[in-house]
């Protein structure tokens, strides 16, 4: 379960902690609701049936779980972004001459969100999902995301503590800045088997056109190749430079400042 925090002020900071709740538990009932949140339960009971009647829950039985029109706004997010809809071709052709999986991805605080993943179709089996998060420090899409950025990201929490996912895991703050000063240096980044073992990344960014943004990040997104440790190979890396090129080239113009 989350931990309790503070009581919400406002109705959209108790949706959130009610959304955050069922993300990370599946679903949950009243009782749970009200624990985890800290809304009181019948204040929690009317929030809930509202999210019911707009079908942002689902009721079954005594249990609430995310509903329709939250698959739907999601699969709307990704699809029908404008970045997402000029990326998506050159991901689709640089997962056909590679056969490996390809991601797209971008930085919220210290972690990776998938934007979108290509299966591969040789190789071991990558279990990443699009919406799934990952640690930064683990990934080569999160060297390559950071590297984009000012070095003061690396003052986030979640750098503080970096846990060991497998014995090649960057754990320490000193090593994840020499590793994103390389990337920033070379414009590649690797995760040599720190996320998994035997599982390979390389990873460059891609950037959208300039705009302010209300996350403190530039429009900066990456991209990476993925698959068994054996098949991540030099010949892979001009692929992926000449890709995220293509992509930063065709959103040169940000249609929501530009246009």
């Amino acid at each position: 379960m989350p931990e309790q925090t503070e009581p919400p002020v406002s109705q959209l900071e108790r949706v959130e902690l009610v959304l955050k709740a069922l993300e990370l538990e599946g679903y949950l009932t009243l009782t749970q609701i009200s624990a985890a949140t800290g809304i009181p339960r019948s204040s929690a009971q009317r929030l809930l049936e509202r999210m019911v009647k707009l079908r942002w829950l689902l009721r079954v039985s005594d249990c609430y779980e995310l509903g329709t029109r939250m698959f739907e706004l999601g699969s709307e997010a990704v699809r029908n972004h404008w970045f997402h809809r000029i990326a998506y071709p050159h991901l689709a052709e640089l997962q056909e001459r590679t056969q490996l999986v390809v991601h797209l991805a971008y930085l919220d605080g210290g972690d990776v969100v998938y934007w979108e993943k290509l299966p591969g179709t040789i190789g071991i089996r990558v279990p990443t999902r699009i919406g799934g998060h990952q640690p930064a420090h683990r990934t080569a899409l999160g060297k390559a995301l950071l590297a984009a950025e000012p070095d003061k990201c690396l003052e986030h929490p979640a750098f503080d503590s970096m846990k060991r996912s497998t014995p090649t895991t960057i754990t320490h703050r000193d090593e994840l800045a020499r590793e994103v000063a390389k990337v920033r240096a070379d414009g590649i980044a690797f995760d040599r088997g720190e996320a998994l073992v035997d599982i390979g990344c390389i990873a460059a960014t891609v950037r959208a056109g300039h705009a302010s943004t209300s996350d403190g990040y530039s429009t900066t997104a990456a991209i990476s190749i993925c698959g068994p440790l054996r098949q991540i190979e030099p010949k892979l890396i001009s692929l992926l430079r000449a890709t995220a090129n293509q992509i930063t080239r065709a959103a040169a113009v940000n249609p929501m400042t530009d246009s």
